[in-house]
C-alpha cells in the first residue's frame, strides 16, 4: 500500500516537471518486446529469463512514473479549482488567474485596438477641421463674393450652414478613451500581481499525493 505524501504545490510541480523528464527517458530506454532465434541462450548479455525480467521491470517503472504523474497532476488540478486567491483586488481560483494569464491576450488586443481606432479617428477628425476655415472662406466668397460687402446676417446663415455640413465630430458611444484608460489598468494590475500571488500561493498550499 502506497503512503500519501503531503507536499507543497511548488514542490509538486516542480516533481512534475521531474517526472516529464523521467518518463521520457525511461520509454526510450526500455525494451518491451525482441527478437531473435529460437536457439539464443541470451539477449544483450542476459539469459532469456532474466531479460525478460529487464522487460517487465522496465515496463513497470515507466508505467510506475506515469501513475505518479497522474496522482499529482489531478491533486494540484483539484487544488487549483478550489483555492482562492486575491489579484488585483479580485478573488478568484487558482485555475481562473492561471487561465486568465493566458486568456488576458484577448484583452490585450481589444486595447490595442482602441487606441489604434482613437488615433485614426482623432488625426482624421483634425485633418478635416483644420481645413475648414479656407474651405469655409472659399465657400463664402463662391456665394457671397466679397464677404466684406455681405450683410452680417447672410455670412452667419451660410457660415452655419456649412458648418452644420462638414464639421467632422467623434462618434464616442464607448467614451473611448476611459475605457482604454481603465482596460490598460486592470490589465497592468493583474500581470503585476498574478505571478507573485500564485507563486505565495504555490508555497503555502499542501496536497495529498
Amino acid at each position: 500500500m502506497t503512503t500519501m505524501q503531503t507536499m507543497s504545490i511548488h514542490r509538486a510541480l516542480s516533481e512534475l516537471k521531474t517526472l516529464n523528464e523521467r518518463i521520457a527517458k525511461a520509454i526510450n530506454e526500455a525494451d518491451h518486446v525482441a527478437t531473435d532465434r529460437k536457439s539464443a541462450q541470451k539477449i544483450k548479455g542476459l539469459s532469456i529469463e532474466d531479460y525478460e525480467k529487464t522487460i517487465q521491470s522496465g515496463f513497470d517503472k515507466v508505467v510506475s512514473l506515469i501513475e505518479r504523474r497522474i496522482h499529482i497532476k489531478d491533486a494540484i488540478v483539484q487544488s487549483n479549482a478550489m483555492t482562492e486567491v486575491i489579484v488585483a483586488g479580485e478573488t478568484m481560483t487558482v485555475a481562473k488567474a492561471i487561465e486568465r494569464k493566458t486568456s488576458i491576450e484577448n484583452e490585450e488586443k481589444l486595447l490595442t485596438s482602441m487606441i489604434e481606432a482613437r488615433r485614426i479617428a482623432i488625426n482624421k477628425l483634425t485633418k478635416e477641421n483644420e481645413s475648414l476655415p479656407k474651405r469655409l472662406e472659399e465657400y463664402l466668397t463662391a456665394i457671397l463674393g466679397s464677404k466684406e460687402n455681405a450683410k452680417k446676417e447672410e455670412v452667419e446663415l451660410h457660415t452655419k450652414a456649412f458648418m452644420e455640413r462638414n464639421e467632422y465630430i467623434l462618434i464616442d458611444p464607448l467614451k473611448i478613451s476611459t475605457r482604454i484608460e481603465a482596460l490598460d489598468e486592470k490589465i497592468t494590475n493583474f500581470k503585476a500581481e498574478v505571478d507573485a500571488v500564485l507563486s505565495e500561493s504555490n508555497a503555502l498550499t499542501t496536497v495529498n499525493v
